[in-house]
This record gives structure tokens, C-alpha cells and sequence, in this order.
């Protein structure tokens, strides 16, 4: 049960469908309750999909300081869409009779679950952990978790952070200790570290890659102006790199300038081990992926609370720099690009964070927890 906007949100679905493709290759059977447009996603990897209308929020995207705020902008905090998803979450549970729900920032499917006595996984991560966003003096949203969640299910919860993820039987966190340290103490938490090689397309049909590749994945913000654009040719210039950038550019390869191109879609895990640096907005699993990778990172996440912690986390680690907006224009921007390309500080760092998270199970991993819960399930039966 992947999280329920029609806003495009793909980042929980890519890793979830990690998870179910390890899960098949063991022979389970993998059914998702998903929305458009991350539904086609699912489909098009062959999985079969109950699909239904996902929350259309306002579209307007302000300070995001906390997983309050995400939710209200994309408008789950509407109390008839829950009632109408638990309805949904009641009929399609009914049918299937799962005998594990893997969910991710989908505040209905623990009282689902719950409801129908079926044990329960949630991914976490620190953006959703309720020692850390839950509001001291309450939101609407933390008496509709409430509310929900005693009428429905018999569960008692405190705030709407807590339905999201404490309340699973078993927690999973796509990452590893060092990135999110605030998890380790997390009861039921297993750690399975970044989940590689999703959503393949292949390198075939891209040009020769050069050198001093540094790869620009700037496609959810907006950041495909020509001010962006003449910023990035000017910073490659003085930086004497080349860079390939992801933005909305209209389906074609641009070659905008001798040290700039614009594509609509790059490999992220095919295409990273072939460069020497990456420039993003801050998202965790681009920057999981730069770790995983071994490349260093500018992380340039606005005024956004995940992006802005995984930016920081970045630079605690020693793997790169949390750049503000005002270090976008050339000068600033091409130092940077200078520095994760030419400091072998880090690199080496780098290579350490590397080494920590293959070291993890990964995908494989987050299905042996979630066979746990089965196993203990039949034990008690």
C-alpha cells in the first residue's frame, strides 16, 4: 500500500517495488493498492495492480517544514478521502486476505491492517518518525489520526506521526545507521540499507560519457530556467567539467552548451558510477544513491524539512556540501563542483559510506523481516 497522491510521488513506490520484486523471486505473491500515475510503474515491472482515485491536493508547494505540511499540501488531510481509502483498504483486504501489508506514508493501511488483524510493515524514516515531527500542540491531522484509528480499529494513538509508523509491527528503514541515527534505538527497525536498480533503463543511446562527468538531477524542482540553465554551462566552464542535467526538457537530449546537456531521464544507479560528482535537490534517495555509489554530492534542498536533514547528513558524513540557493550562481556553484570533483577527502568518504551500505541486505533483507512477522504470526497460531 504505497502512499496515496496522484501528484506523482514516485520516491516510496520505486522502493517498495524493490521489496516486492525480491519478494517474488522467493515465489510469494505480490498484490499492490495503488493510484496513478505510480500505478503504471508497478504495471509496467508486471505486477497486478487495485487501482483507485489517489488525494489531489492544492498543487501549491511552500515551506515544507515538517510531514505535516507534505500531507496538507497534497490534501490527505481531507476526512471523507480517509473514510473513502479505509472503505477501499476494507474491500481490497478482504479480497486478497494478505498475510503481510507493506506500507509506506499511507496513513489508512495500519488501521487496515489492524482492522483485519493482518501484521504489518511500514518503510521509515526519520521525516516520519514521530520523536521528531509529531506537533507539541497538536494538528488537525493528529485528531483525524485519532479519530480514525479508535472508531475503526480499536487503536489508540497519540498523533498522526505515530499511525504512520510507530504503530507497525515491524519497521524497515531504506538506509543505514550513520545516515539516520535517530532510528537505531527504533523497536522492530531493521536497517537494510539503499535499494539499487528499480527502475532500470539501460545507457543504451546516451553519448560517450566524458572525464569530468557531474550529473545535475534537478527534475522535481524548478529549476529548468534559462537562469538555472546558463548558471550550470558557466559553473561547468570554471569548474572544467561536463554536466548532464535531468530537468523537464521536453522528452529530447539539448545540447545547450559545449559543457552542458539536458536530458528528461537519466539511470541514476547506471549512470552515477561513471561520474565524479552529483548537484540534486536533496531528496534521500538520490542522496542514497551518491552513497551507495560512492560519488560525492552537492545537495541544494530549499526550504524543505527531509531534503534539508538528508543535505546535512551529506555533510556530516564528509561526503559532500549542503548548498544554499544563493550558492547556485557560478562562482559559488563552481567552487563546489571544483571541490567534490578534486578533494579527495571526498571521495575517501565517500568510499567509506559506500562500503557501510553494501554491507546491508537490501531488498532481500526487507523480505526476511517481513517473513519474520508471518513465521511469528503462524507460531502464535
Amino acid at each position: 500500500m504505497p502512499y496515496p497522491s496522484a501528484s506523482g510521488t514516485w520516491g516510496c513506490t520505486i522502493y517498495m517495488l524493490a521489496v516486492a520484486q525480491a519478494a517474488r523471486r522467493r515465489g510469494h505473491e505480490v498484490v499492490f493498492h495503488a493510484c496513478p500515475p505510480s500505478s503504471s510503474l508497478l504495471t509496467d515491472n508486471a505486477f497486478p495492480v487495485r487501482g483507485f482515485g489517489g488525494a489531489t491536493g492544492t498543487g501549491t508547494v511552500g515551506a515544507i517544514g515538517d510531514i505535516y505540511d507534505v500531507f496538507t499540501t497534497l490534501g490527505m488531510d481531507d476526512p471523507g478521502y480517509w473514510r473513502h481509502l479505509l472503505d477501499l483498504e476494507h474491500d481490497v483486504i478482504a479480497d486478497v486476505r494478505p498475510d503481510a501489508i507493506l506500507t509506506d506514508m499511507r496513513p489508512t493501511a495500519l488501521i487496515s491492517a489492524r482492522r483485519h488483524g493482518v501484521p504489518s510493515v511500514a518503510m521509515a524514516s526519520v521525516g516520519t518518525d514521530p520523536r521528531t515531527q509529531a506537533r507539541p500542540y497538536g494538528h488537525p491531522l493528529d485528531d483525524l489520526a485519532r479519530d480514525s484509528a479508535r472508531v475503526h480499529a480499536g487503536l489508540s494513538v497519540d498523533s498522526f506521526t505515530e499511525l504512520l509508523f510507530w504503530s507497525a509491527d515491524r519497521k524497515i528503514a531504506s538506509s543505514f545507521e550513520r545516515f539516520e541515527p535517530e532510528l537505531a534505538d527504533v523497536p522492530a527497525l531493521r536497517y537494510i540499507g539503499y535499494l539499487d536498480g528499480t527502475n532500470r533503463r539501460g545507457l543504451d543511446g546516451l553519448p560517450p560519457r566524458p572525464q569530468r562527468l557531474v550529473l545535475a538531477y534537478l527534475s522535481t524542482v524548478g529549476w529548468n530556467t534559462q537562469t538555472m540553465v546558463r548558471s550550470l554551462a558557466r559553473s561547468a566552464a570554471l569548474a572544467g567539467v561536463e554536466i548532464w542535467c535531468v530537468t523537464n526538457a521536453n522528452g529530447r537530449i539539448q545540447d545547450v552548451d559545449p559543457r552542458l546537456r539536458l536530458f528528461d531521464y537519466l539511470p541514476l544507479d547506471e549512470l552515477l558510477p561513471e561520474c565524479r560528482g552529483l548537484l540534486f535537490h536533496g531528496g534521500q534517495g538520490s542522496a542514497l544513491a551518491s552513497l551507495f555509489h560512492g560519488v560525492p554530492a552537492i545537495a541544494c534542498p530549499g526550504q524543505n524539512f527531509e531534503r534539508r536533514y538528508n543535505a546535512d547528513r551529506i555533510q556530516a558524513l564528509g561526503c559532500g556540501i549542503h548548498a544554499g540557493v544563493l550558492d547556485l550562481r557560478p562562482r559559488a556553484l563552481s567552487a563546489m563542483i571544483a571541490r567534490i570533483v578534486d578533494d579527495p577527502g571526498f571521495s575517501a568518504a565517500a568510499t567509506t559510506a559506500q562500503r557501510e551500505l553494501r554491507a546491508l541486505p537490501g531488498a532481500d533483507g526487507a523480505v526476511d523481516h517481513i517473513e519474520s512477522l508471518g513465521a511469528a504470526r503462524h507460531a502464535r497460531a
